[in-house]
Formats: C-alpha cells, structure tokens, sequence
C-alpha cells in the first residue's frame, strides 16, 4: 500500500516566497483513507422481528479519510498532525454525529522518550484491544458492543505513548473543561503492555465522569501468541457504570425506549464480566480467517438492583486479498441475549447477521 504523500510545505512555498528551503525540506503530509461497503442482511431487526437487508458501512474497518504530518524539528524531535473524518459511503455523510474530524484531530511531539499529543483522540481502552481483540474492533454493533465500555474516543485530551523494547505504554487524560471542578465530565486511563517472543500480555484501566463525577470504569487484561501462521488472543473486560450512560447510549436497543436516571444508575451500577477468545489464520497469503467468541454477564441492568443476564457473541470472518490495497470479504455474526440483556436486541433473544464486502485502501 502506497498512501499518496504530498509535500505540505513545497506547495506553500509556491504561493509564499518567503519559506525558508531549509523548513520546505522536512515536512510532508500524506492523505490516506478505507472505502469499506457492504451488504448484509440481519435478522430479527425490529420489535415485530423482521429481517433486513442494507448496504452498511464495513465488517472491521469503518470508512474514513484523513490527513496526517510531520516535520523533522532536529536531533530526534518531530512535530505531527493528524486530522480524520469517519463517513458512511452509502450515503456519503459523516458519522460520529457529523463532526468533520470526529475520528481523530490533534496535533503534538514525538521524541526517543514517547509522544505527547493534543486534541480528540482513542482512549487508551480502544488503543488497546486494537491490539488484543481478535477483530481489532468490529465495526458492526453486533460484534463491537465488548468494546462500548472503552467510550472509543474522548475530546479535549492530553496523551502520552512510548515504546521501550518489548514494553508498551500509554496514558492520557481528558480535560473536563467545567469550572470549579475537576472531576465533571474529566476522562483518564492507562495502558502497559509486555512482548516476550511470540506471546504478548497487556493490562488496561480507564474512567469517565459524568457532568456531575459520577464514574464508568473499565479494565483488562489481555494475552497473545502467535504459532505458526496463527495468532490466539483471549482476555478479560470488567466494568461498573454509575452514569448510565453504557445503557442509555450504547446497548439498550432504541426501540425499547429505556431511559435509566442517574439516580437508578448510581444505586445500582450496571457491572460487567467480559470473557473472550478468538483466533486470526493466514490459511494463505491473500485469504486470513478469523474467528472470535464474546460472553458477557451483566448485574444490575438498566439500574434495576439484580437485573442480571447473559450475552453471547460468535463471529467469523473471511478476507481476501485482491492486491496489497484491495480486499473482498464475508462474515456471519451471532448474537443472543438472556435475562435483562434481553432489551439489548430488538426483538427476540437472537440476531443473526450476514455479510459481504469490498475494502480499497489509499
């Protein structure tokens, strides 16, 4: 894959004679970008359990496009950028409710000590199951909800990453921004990880706060090895939302029309045990097969004191290669729910999903 580079600086340079060669020199930026469209019919869509058949946005990967920069400051030092816009090629508009770079925008320094960066980035939960989770995040609700306990990405952040080695590290903090206090609407987490040969380990602790402090929380531990042409990973995602927010937002499905008040949910935070496991296979060098199991049980659903229930998530995955920037695709997900998970599907207490699809990267 060749992303189109294109020399920031050069281009400036034609319309300002006065930049010094020495700073055109060193700086470039590349514009890249996933188109991933697909087909895909799902079970059980709503309340009355219909089926349904759309064009979605991808399997994995969500559709994006982005520019990032560097500039070569010195003896190790360089400046970067990166600003991304997530979009849906169906229809053409932008996700993460329209914000022209709801993906990525920060700016910042990288020296042989880490990098520090500013602005709207991941938290550090989906930086890491990028690396341990066998999907690297599914981008279908249906085999991403594991990962809505990271928040995916917070505004107004401070982060610092570094490599030493075999061991990984991360951590970052959100600016709540509210006078007066320091725990409204703030964000921090962390994240170590250790490679040791094929095997790898990682532990993860994150929070946010609501506009009044109150805490979702969320940690794990994560493993990987790799035999042969196979990677297995297997982890653990512990969870306690006093907020609300993980059921309002992101589980609940909104034909149910559940609201859960502060109140219920600081009385009886909704706690989750997520285990999972799955394997990658590169069966040859264009086809990769993947296949993931998530279970999660859950106490205290929708603020209600001993709500508990059961998830269970299947996934396979199938990818080939048409070139180094092109692939064809198809995945079967499966998910059933039981007790008070149940008003985490529409309908019945079963979905099953099906799909095929192309990805072109630039």
């Amino acid at each position: 894959m060749k992303p189109k580079t294109i020399n920031a600086a050069a281009i400036l340079a034609s319309h300002l004679a006065l930049v010094p060669a020495a700073a055109i020199a060193q700086s470039n930026v590349t514009l890249y970008g996933i188109v991933d469209q697909s087909i895909r019919y799902t079970t059980n869509a709503n309340a009355a359990n219909n089926g349904k058949l759309e064009l979605a946005n991808g399997a994995i990967t969500n559709s994006r496009w982005g520019l990032r920069g560097t500039e070569d400051l010195g003896s190790g030092m360089k400046a970067l950028f990166q600003l991304e816009n997530g979009f849906d090629p169906d229809t053409g508009t932008a996700n993460q409710n329209g914000t022209l770079f709801g993906r990525k925008a920060f700016v910042g320094l990288s020296t042989a000590a880490g990098t520090i960066r500013l602005g709207r980035q991941n938290t550090e939960g989906f930086n890491f199951f990028l690396e341990y989770d066998p999907l690297t995040i599914g981008n279908y609700n249906l085999n991403s909800w594991p990962f809505f306990l990271t928040r995916i990405r917070s505004n107004n952040v401070a982060s610092y990453d570094a490599r030493f080695g075999a061991l990984g590290v991360g951590a970052s903090y959100g600016f709540g921004e509210t006078p007066g206090s320091l725990n409204s609407n703030q964000y921090w987490g962390g994240r170590a990880t250790y490679d040791f040969g094929p095997a790898g380990i990682g532990f993860l602790y994150q929070e946010v706060r609501d506009a009044t402090g109150n805490r979702q929380q969320m940690w794990s531990v994560g493993t990987k090895y790799a035999i042969g042409n196979a990677k297995l990973l297997a982890g653990y995602i512990g969870g306690k939302d006093r907020t609300g927010a993980i059921d309002n937002n992101y589980m609940n499905a909104s034909s149910r029309g559940i609201t859960v008040s502060t109140a219920a949910a600081i009385a009886n935070p909704r706690e989750d045990r997520i285990g999972y496991a799955g394997v990658t296979y590169r069966a040859t060098p264009a086809l990769a097969l993947t296949g993931a199991f998530y279970f999660d049980s859950i106490d205290n659903k929708n603020g209600i004191a001993n709500n508990s229930g059961k998830r269970y998530t299947a996934v396979v995955v199938a990818e080939y290669s048409l070139s180094k920037r092109t692939q064809l695709y198809g995945t079967v997900d499966f998910n059933k729910v039981s007790g008070g998970a149940a008003t985490e599907l529409p309908g019945k207490s079963n979905q099953l999903g099906v799909a095929s699809g192309i990805r072109h990267i630039f």
